[in-house]
């Protein structure tokens, strides 16, 4: 059974980390969760300022705060391994030197080198919309190798527990849908074709019956418009089994994070 008891909120007391708050207490409230608020401070941090982030928030919420020193990704992803942590929540954009032109720096070492599954927010002022609490669909991103059948499988399981609809979907690279299909129609179908058998035949092999879309172009805008298409509340995808070189953030899952027009769960 898929439950996150323990979830990590690292906070860097910005406005975006300020904007996730409402979405986590609504995670925690739908899983029964304990919130680990955690800050990772320099010299002149305010505390007070801390002990009082989000406290409207969390209110009725099982709620641990953490004050550490040190790098903050390594100090997140540190933390998620030695104390338990079943799901890490954070905004994909930081604040100050936290701050990185496309993803924020910290979300994104925290998704190559955390074994946790993570949750982030979407690129936008108001992710009501896509809370916890209002969720009724999720799009499954899955690339047609077998760490994909086990996001598959992840998907199915958590869609079941959380009674809410589930859609496939694969983006064929390089297959840029209009272009190929007017160009060379047979080509086209070919990949598609072959897209949707690889899928079909993990879906067997992993004991799911979900809807499938396989979609043309690069990942990233290919996810972005299935997702816009089913309405979905969140968006679930792999990062890739851990190496030790690379970690585990694909280009595939890095660009689908921050093209979504919801929150995502990588797993």
């Amino acid at each position: 059974m898929i439950d996150f008891k323990r979830i990590l909120y690292p906070v860097d007391l910005s406005a975006q980390s300020r904007a996730v708050a409402p979405s986590v207490a609504a995670m925690a409230k739908r899983f029964g969760s304990e919130v680990v608020l955690l800050h990772v401070a320099s010299a002149s941090t305010s505390v007070p300022a801390f002990d009082n982030f989000a406290a409207a928030e969390f209110s009725g919420t099982r709620v641990v705060r953490e004050l550490l020193e040190g790098d903050p990704a390594s100090q997140i992803v540190s933390y998620a391994d030695q104390h338990k942590i079943d799901l890490i929540m954070m905004p994909t954009h930081g604040h100050g030197p936290f701050r990185a032109l496309l993803l924020g720096s910290v979300t994104a070492k925290v998704l190559h080198d955390s074994h946790c599954t993570v949750w982030t927010g979407v690129h936008a002022e108001d992710v009501s919309a896509h809370s916890p609490d209002r969720w009724k669909r999720v799009l499954c991103a899955v690339d047609t190798d077998e760490h994909g059948k086990s996001v598959l499988k992840w998907a199915w399981e958590f869609a079941q527990q959380q009674n809410l609809e589930l859609q496939l979907t694969h983006a064929v690279a390089g297959a840029d849908g209009m272009w190929i299909e007017e160009r060379d129609p047979s080509m086209y179908e070919f990949l598609f074709h072959a897209a949707r058998e690889r899928l079909a035949k993990s879906q067997a092999e992993a004991g799911t019956n979900v809807e499938i879309r396989v979609v043309g172009g690069s990942v990233g805008s290919g996810v972005h418009q299935a997702a816009l298409d089913y309405a979905a509340d969140l968006i679930v995808i792999g990062r890739g089994p851990i190496q030790t070189s690379f970690g585990r953030l694909k280009n595939s899952a890095y660009s689908i994070i921050r093209a979504a027009p919801c929150p995502v769960i990588s797993i």
